[in-house]
Formats: structure tokens, C-alpha cells, sequence
């Protein structure tokens, strides 16, 4: 049984769990839209290239003209999908790269089906290198070689020399079965390298102790957050009071567990997305084109609800609004993080909290 479940999760998740290789599909389909720009461009000028260079030497009435054409014309069409339509439905994504493969395979058969007279090369070739070119379930590949294999047979068993015929029969079984087995392994292994670059930018981009974005990330995204949004970018900066005093008192597990707390509570009111632990006892969160007065709102109700669980935070709150020549998202987190100083100061001025009368 545990076999079976193995061989299953390697023909249909590249020897991955199932619910592994769904957190990992967009990793997949970013790197599968990135590998089809690159490949549909060098098709795109290959296919150009030869129907040029087919005019030159032979005219307009040579037999490649029309494959070479069409072949040009259709990568150029996946390209310009790739780069305009694929952004909004990522899922286009492998259809496009399966409509790739099939041109390639359609050119190898047809130049080799132009020489009846010699075994197909071309054709061989495409096969075997087409399923190592993107990411992709096993399964899918290892079906869409078989087609090939087969289609070119039947076509190759009416077209060609009876002789001819069998050395292509027997090199395209022999070779597809390379094909699959080699692109089921090796899907393996390009799959495992993708989930452990992941989960290495993963621990690189967490704070391990409460879930939320780090610093390290935090950094990496400011620049981003002025395309993010159209009217209005609101920062909201928070510092938990009494952090070092609880440590002290009640030891870091205490600390650590309020930390968590105060976290869990910003992420839920906030947003995962956009919501940051920036230094020990520090968390900022971004809101795009929402109201002040509900983000507002939604700090107090936040500052209120983690009152009522022992814990306290002082927040501070700055927006900007477009359209700014520059919108200046350090200034920004300054700006809330001065607000947010402002509100601790006046925490510790009352005097239940006032750290001089403990």
C-alpha cells in the first residue's frame, strides 16, 4: 500500500504530497510563465529565420514556407499571451506551454515526413527534449509523449517505406519510453529543488516565533507598495508596552506568548499579506485605498481587544495619498512610527503604568 501511494504521488505530484505540490503551484506556473517567455521568443526568431532564409534561397513557392510561417506566427502569438494574458489568469499558463510542445512535435513529423526516404531525427530530438523544458505533473507529460508516439506512427506506417517505417516505429516506442521515464525522474528532481528553494525564501522572509513577515522582508517590499495601490497607502506602527517588564517577571515564555498574541490579533485584523514584525516588540501593517476612519477604528478596536487580555500596544497611524511625484513609503512608517512614540508616552504617563512609581 505504501508503495502504491509512493508510485502514485511520483507519476502524479513528482514525488511530492498532494497538498505539497498545490502550495507549490505558483512557484510552478511563475517559473513555467518565465521559461515559455524565454522559449516562445527563441522559437518565435527560429521559425522567422528560417522562412526568411527560405524565401532567399528558394522563393515563395518552396514547401517549408507555409510550416515555417504558421510555426513563426503561433509562438508569436504565445508570446504576447504569455506577457499580457497570463498575468490575469495565471492558469493559461500550461495550456499555452502544451500548444508550445505540440508545434514542436508538428514540425519535427512533418520535416520528417518531407524525407520518407530517411528515418526521422527532428522528430526524435523534440521528443526527447520537450518534457524537460518546464515544470509540470508526470503524468501530464508522460500522456502527452505517448500521443505523440502514437500519432507519429500511424502517420509514418501509411507514409513511408515499409523499411523506413519500421526503424522509425522502433526508434520513437524506444526513445518515448526514454522520454518518459527520464522526464518523470527528472520532474522529481526539478520539483524537490523548486519546494527547497521555497521553503529556504520561506525561512529567510518569517519570524519563526509569531508566523508574520520579518524585517529582512519588510525591507524587500517597501519599494513595492506605491504600485499597490491607486488612492490612499496607510501605515499602522505598533509597539507592545511592558515587554522587557514581563520578560522579567513572568520569563521569555511569557513574552514570547504575548508577542504571538499581539501578532495573531494584527494579522487577523490587518492581513498576513502586509502585516510585518519589524524588531522585538515592534509590528507594522500596510491598508491600499481603505478609509482612515476604519483603519483607525480597527487599531482601537485591536488596541481595546488585546487590553482585555493583559497585554497592551500603543499604535500610530499616517497615510499618503496620490497622486504623489514620489510616494516616499519610509517616511511614511516614520511618520506612524513618531505617532506611535506619542501614544506610548502617553501610556506611561498615567500612572498605573508609570514605570517610576513600580
Amino acid at each position: 500500500m505504501e508503495l502504491f501511494r509512493k508510485c502514485k504521488n511520483l507519476i502524479f505530484y513528482a514525488g511530492l504530497e498532494r497538498e505539497e505540490f498545490s502550495e507549490l503551484l505558483p512557484a510552478v506556473r511563475e517559473e513555467n510563465r518565465a521559461t515559455l517567455t524565454l522559449y516562445s521568443r527563441l522559437g518565435a526568431v527560429m521559425f522567422a529565420a528560417l522562412f526568411i532564409t527560405s524565401l532567399i534561397t528558394g522563393g515563395f513557392t518552396t514547401v517549408n514556407n507555409p510550416i515555417y510561417l504558421t510555426s513563426a506566427l503561433v509562438m508569436l502569438l504565445i508570446l504576447l499571451l504569455v506577457k499580457h494574458a497570463v498575468p490575469k489568469q495565471p492558469s493559461l499558463v500550461m495550456p499555452l506551454i502544451y500548444v508550445f510542445q505540440i508545434v514542436l512535435y508538428g514540425f519535427g513529423v512533418y520535416v520528417s515526413l518531407l524525407h520518407a526516404e530517411k528515418p526521422a531525427v527532428s522528430a526524435v530530438a523534440f521528443l526527447l527534449v520537450s518534457p524537460l523544458l518546464f515544470y509540470d505533473k508526470p503524468i501530464h507529460s508522460a500522456l502527452l509523449t505517448a500521443a505523440v508516439v502514437a500519432g507519429f506512427s500511424m502517420t509514418v506506417h501509411v507514409v513511408k517505406e515499409p523499411d523506413v517505417a519500421a526503424t522509425d516505429l522502433w526508434n520513437m516506442v524506444a526513445f518515448g519510453l526514454v522520454a518518459i521515464f527520464a522526464g518523470v525522474f527528472m520532474m522529481k528532481i526539478k520539483i524537490r529543488a523548486l519546494a527547497q528553494a521555497k521553503q529556504i525564501a520561506h525561512l529567510s522572509e518569517t519570524d519563526l516565533l509569531t508566523g508574520l513577515k520579518n524585517r529582512n522582508h519588510f525591507e524587500n517590499r517597501l519599494g513595492e507598495y506605491p504600485a499597490l495601490c491607486s488612492e490612499k497607502l496607510i501605515c499602522v506602527y505598533g509597539d507592545v508596552n511592558g515587554l522587557h517588564e514581563l520578560n522579567n517577571t513572568k520569563g521569555h515564555p511569557a513574552g514570547d506568548q504575548m508577542l504571538r498574541t499581539v501578532a495573531g490579533a494584527m494579522m487577523k485584523r490587518f492581513g498576513a499579506e502586509h502585516t510585518y514584525r519589524v524588531g522585538g516588540d515592534e509590528f507594522v501593517a500596510f491598508r491600499t485605498d481603505r478609509p482612515m476612519e476604519e483603519v483607525e477604528t480597527a487599531a482601537e478596536e485591536l488596541r481595546q481587544e488585546l487590553d482585555e487580555q493583559g497585554y497592551h500596544v500603543s499604535f500610530g497611524i499616517a497615510s499618503v495619498e496620490k497622486p504623489e511625484a514620489v510616494m516616499d513609503v519610509r517616511s511614511l512608517v516614520h511618520e506612524a512610527e513618531q505617532g506611535m512614540y506619542r501614544a506610548k508616552q502617553a501610556f506611561y504617563r498615567r500612572p498605573e503604568h508609570n514605570r517610576r512609581n513600580r
